[in-house]
């Protein structure tokens, strides 16, 4: 699982962005989200061959920085390389035939390389974007969180502490990204999803932005103003998750701590930590990490200290079989 909550517009961006021709499309100077202008460095008032030229540059570069067997689809997904001017829809259509796989194989992965490409955005976006503690609406200052897989569930509890930076501060939006281990095309099933506030307020608005995230609003009882702290903590489950948890924020967050329990009998063979990664590494179980060690009761326990914004942390496991 990952916590998040900035991925949302670059997301949505690029969907609009691979609809028609994609990068092609005439209307990309004038239609192109706001995020993903930011993201690519178009600057206001920029004239429309100019806006064209930065973002098919940067979401250039940024596709260049995915895996490689990543890369066609994203290519494919937003018009690059497009001599015969096909839709979007026969653009999958094609490539679903060089690769010898169904339509709906290709929509997910689509959405897929969607999600990646935005969360390289994001996070080369994120120090120019600057949510520093003066400009954003609220910070973290603790974050604890606790993870049980003992049981026919994955039941999550978390205590978060938000310290208000502005007036009447009514809502905190939050996000969780659920990364399961089946495959799928379609949005978060909210009906396998359970968010239940336990103190501090409610959660109102479930809903699913996409195949692996859902987003919600955080209300405490009464809106906070500059310098309020107020601790909101409820629990979320699921199914089944993919051998990773981490925090992904947003804003700043001071303090992260995360525990996850094990069965004695179903202990991973390695665990390790994730430490500041971007979000499309965290869940990559090759690269050499520190390694963590369950205690005596099946518990591991990592602390992080003032978290980056659009960077990872936690910790990883090796599936257990």
């Amino acid at each position: 699982m990952h916590h998040d909550g900035r991925l949302d517009e670059l997301i949505a961006d690029l969907k609009a962005l691979r609809k028609g021709l994609g990068v092609q499309e005439t209307s990309v100077p004038r239609s192109i989200g706001t995020a993903l202008r930011q993201a690519c460095g178009v600057p206001d008032g920029a004239p429309p061959g100019a806006v064209r030229h930065l973002v098919v540059t940067a979401l250039g570069e940024l596709i260049g920085m995915l895996p490689e067997g990543k890369q066609l689809t994203a290519r494919t997904v937003f018009g690059f390389d497009n001599p015969d001017n096909l839709s979007y829809t026969a653009r999958l259509s094609w490539l679903g035939k060089v690769v010898d796989r169904d339509t709906r194989t290709m929509q997910r992965r689509a959405d897929e390389a969607i999600y990646l490409v935005a969360e390289l955005a994001h996070a080369r976006d994120a120090p120019a974007a600057a949510v520093s503690a003066h400009d954003s609406p609220w910070h973290t200052k603790e974050l604890k969180v606790r993870m049980l897989l003992r049981g026919p569930q994955v039941e999550v509890f978390e205590t978060r502490r938000v310290v208000s930076h502005v007036p009447g501060l009514a809502g905190i939006e939050h996000a969780v990204s659920v990364i399961s281990t089946a495959p799928t095309s379609g949005p978060v099933d909210l009906h396998t999803l359970g968010i239940d506030e336990i103190e501090g307020g409610e959660v109102l608005d479930p809903r699913a932005v996409s195949s692996r995230r859902v987003a919600f609003t955080l209300r405490p009882p009464v809106p906070l103003d500059p310098g309020d702290e107020h601790s909101f903590f409820f629990r979320v489950r699921v199914p089944t998750i993919a051998p990773l948890y981490c925090c992904t924020p947003e804003f700043a967050c001071e303090r992260f701590v995360l525990s996850v329990g094990f069965l004695h009998e179903n202990l991973p063979a390695r665990i390790w930590r994730i430490d500041g990664e971007l979000s499309m590494q965290a869940g990559d179980p090759a690269p050499a990490r520190e390694a963590l060690f369950a205690d005596g009761t099946g518990q591991v326990r990592v602390v992080f200290e003032n978290l980056q914004p659009a960077r990872s942390y936690g910790i990883g496991w090796d599936p257990v079989l």
